[in-house]
């Protein structure tokens, strides 16, 4: 009997130690679906938000080249304009060079101007002054032309009459 004992009690310990192992097999099992079930979860969850970080990553690289580019723009718009500016500036300082100059000269010219104008004024006064003298000795000649006529009258007269009937003639 102790074999029969030893088998029987040997069978339904090797029976109870296979459904331990089952039923810690099937605990085991139940515990590792359950924890895969979260951590896929985590996962899935972790998927999603790295797919949005990634959609936001693209937005933001794609918003930064965009940006990077209208600087690259900005920064040629300045040195053209800097360039022009300078260039104007340039061209400012000859323009209020020549203006100065243009001044000066013309400041010349009015100063000429007033020289020439006091000159012509003079000139003027003296032609004035000698067209009256001229006008006084053009009298002065008449004057003496008449005389002269006068006296050839007389000499012409002296000649044709006698000694004795000069004094009608003077």
């Amino acid at each position: 009997m102790a074999t029969g004992f030893m088998g029987k009690k040997v069978n339904l310990f090797l029976l109870l130690m296979i459904i331990l192992v089952l039923v810690g097999f099937g605990g085991v099992s139940i515990y590792y679906q359950y924890t895969f079930k979260n951590l896929n979860q985590r996962f899935n969850n972790l998927s999603v938000k790295l797919g949005v970080c990634e959609h936001n990553l693209m937005s933001n690289i794609t918003a930064l080249k965009n940006a990077e580019k209208a600087l690259t723009s900005t920064e040629t718009d300045i040195r053209k304009y800097d360039l022009l500016y300078e260039q104007k500036a340039t061209e400012l300082e000859n323009k209020k060079t020549e203006l100065a100059e243009a001044q000066a000269e013309l400041t010349m010219v009015t100063l000429q101007k007033e020289v020439y104008k006091k000159q012509i004024d003079k000139a003027y006064a003296e032609i004035l002054s000698l067209n009256n003298t001229i006008s006084s000795l053009n009298q002065q000649i008449r004057s003496l032309n008449n005389q002269l006529e006068d006296q050839k009258d007389t000499i012409a007269c002296l000649m044709n009459t006698d000694d004795s009937e000069e004094f009608g003639c003077i």
